[in-house]
């Protein structure tokens, strides 16, 4: 028999019905139960959707049956015996006369437990971090933050190393500190979100599944807490404590136990928490996670906002074609000839809207990629914590930001504006590469009341700014220039830089195993613009080379006006 045995979830109505037979008896008969007392803790132990037990401890529990099958061929039976609270694991544990009990609940090593109680070797280290309300400034000291407690509220839960800090803080500097006290962590930290005056400790491990969840408090940097580690316990007479020691020191448990704590917390969280006990752990590295974390929230949120918004349109369109359909046929009683020419003439203007349709979808996709590569910006700031560039970038991004929301519902917007948001753009990036290019971009009288697609512009700038300029070597300065001009009936959009050949970025580009997805999306809106009528955009690229210096140029020849009648 190997792998593990099925789980059966048996709740006893009394303590009586508890079974937990000693190492002793399982080992003699080669077979036994023992009973594990659980409480529900993401990402610990925990019932999923399909109502099943999953979680770090669970496997690691479930994973001796396998290490003893294949050990000493022992059949060993583990009772989950859901125990209600923190508190109540840790009683019935510590009060139990029988050996073959354990209590999972992300239990912290402390010296008065092991008075009362046997532990496991740790599996995974214990921080606990100090999480306050949003509203809440970043504390630079640990003295700052204990200057505010007559201001503020505590929370944690009963009986724990979480409650033992907060007591600390409260016997050490604020003695009537209010302590409120809640049933498990995600709990208090909810609670916190809401309270402007909330304040708490949490394991780290938790705090970061909690963002993930979408719960807001923020991690202060001081006052953190280190213990020996988290582990399971036992009675204080218990036998199982050597055959568990034995357990944890295999083979077979050093290599689960990595796999199965990056596959609940995910592999760079598990890093984090492990490397965080540290005294030299790179704390850069989890403010970057936290960073990605909320950027994703954000940008999930962005992308279902924009695709209710198209399903939204497309839909209005539906309808209208619907109505249109409807009168065709109607008027298809009154004369055929009639039908045939009007009809043809709808599904013309049926095709095009569908490619205008299509057109307006794939421009409003582009809105989170720029909100995506902005939001790295200010991260970029804030983790070199100047915070005037940070404020000044925020402000101007924020300006950015609204223009690209505006224009990302229209069909066509003026030079003029389209100007403004790629200097916009390019302020914005100049700010982060200030040392390595300079930028200009030109208007020619006549020319700002012409019309163009939004956000059209900005892909070449984007290309020409990330695979030319960016990659100059040898010192050189890169130069970028954006040129509006009028000719005849059509707008000339014109972007040079001096920066490498596009097929020198192609190649670094496939070097790195990333694609040209800008490029792409450039092409793709322009084939859907020529498909809907009889007017063309025109897209040229060319290289010059002079004294060994690339010059690149893209040139996009727009007509005006921009659209056929519909």
């Amino acid at each position: 028999m190997t792998g593990f045995l099925v789980l059966t979830m048996i709740v006893q109505a009394q303590p009586a019905g508890v079974r937990g037979d000693s190492w002793e008896e399982v080992f003699k008969n080669k077979k036994g139960t023992v009973t594990a007392f659980w409480d529900d803790i993401e990402p610990f132990i925990y019932v999923n959707r399909d109502g099943v037990l999953e979680g770090v401890e669970y496997e690691i529990m479930e994973s001796m049956k396998s290490w003893l099958l294949l050990k000493y061929g022992i059949d060993l039976s583990i009772v989950w015996q859901p125990a209600g609270s923190f508190d109540s694991i840790y009683t019935k544990v510590k009060s139990s006369t029988m050996p073959g009990i354990f209590g999972w609940s992300y239990f912290s090593i402390t010296p008065d437990r092991l008075k009362e109680v046997q532990f496991t070797q740790p599996y995974m280290p214990d921080l606990n971090v100090l999480v306050t309300n949003n509203r809440e400034p970043m504390y630079a000291t640990s003295q700052e933050f204990t200057g505010r407690l007559r201001e503020m509220r505590a929370y944690t839960m009963a009986g724990t190393t979480m409650t033992e800090d907060v007591l600390s803080l409260r016997s050490n500097f604020f003695p009537s500190l209010p302590v409120i006290y809640k049933e498990e962590d995600y709990e208090v930290m909810r609670t916190i979100a809401s309270d402007n005056k909330g304040f708490g400790y949490v394991p780290l491990s938790v705090y970061i599944v909690a963002l993930q969840k979408g719960i807001r408090v923020k991690r202060q940097t001081v006052l953190s807490s280190r213990r020996q580690g988290f582990a399971a316990i036992m009675p204080a007479r218990s036998d199982w404590k050597p055959v568990m020691d034995e357990y944890f020191s295999s083979d077979l448990f050093r290599m689960k136990a990595g796999s199965i704590i990056s596959r609940h917390l995910g592999s760079e969280v598990k890093d984090l928490v492990f490397e965080n006990v540290q005294e030299s752990a790179p704390a850069l590295d989890l403010v970057s996670l936290e960073k990605e974390i909320v950027t994703k929230r954000l940008m999930d949120t962005a992308v279902e906002v924009q695709k209710h918004r198209s399903f939204r349109n497309i839909i209005l369109v539906l309808l209208g074609s619907a109505v249109v359909l409807a009168l065709v046929l109607y008027n298809r009683f009154q004369t055929k000839q009639k039908l045939n020419r009007e009809l043809n003439e709808k599904n013309a203007q049926i095709e095009q809207m569908n490619q205008l349709l299509k057109l307006k979808i794939l421009q409003a996709r582009m809105n989170p990629h720029f909100l995506f590569n902005s939001l790295n910006s200010i991260q970029y700031f804030i983790t070199g914590d100047d915070k005037k560039a940070s404020l000044q970038y925020i402000g101007r991004f924020s300006l950015f930001l609204r223009k690209v929301i505006n224009y990302g519902d229209e069909l066509s917007i003026s030079v003029k504006d389209e100007a403004e948001l790629v200097s916009e753009y390019l302020w914005l990036e100049h700010c982060r590469f200030h040392d390595k290019f300079d930028y200009e971009v030109k208007v020619t009288p006549g020319s700002q009341s012409a019309k163009i697609l939004p956000l059209l512009t900005h892909s070449l700038v984007e290309e020409a700014l990330y695979k030319g300029v960016l990659n100059l070597t040898n010192g050189h300065r890169g130069k970028l220039c954006v040129e509006f001009t009028n000719e005849a009936d059509r707008l000339v959009v014109k972007v040079t830089d001096n920066g490498s050949t596009r097929q020198e970025a192609d190649k670094l580009t496939k070097r790195k195993g990333l694609t040209n997805g800008e490029e792409s999306m450039l092409q793709r809106r322009i084939e859907l613009f020529n498909a809907q009528g009889s007017r063309k955009i025109v897209n040229l690229k060319q290289v010059h080379e002079e004294h060994g210096v690339a010059s690149n140029s893209a040139t996009l020849e727009i007509p005006q006006p921009l659209f056929d009648k519909v």
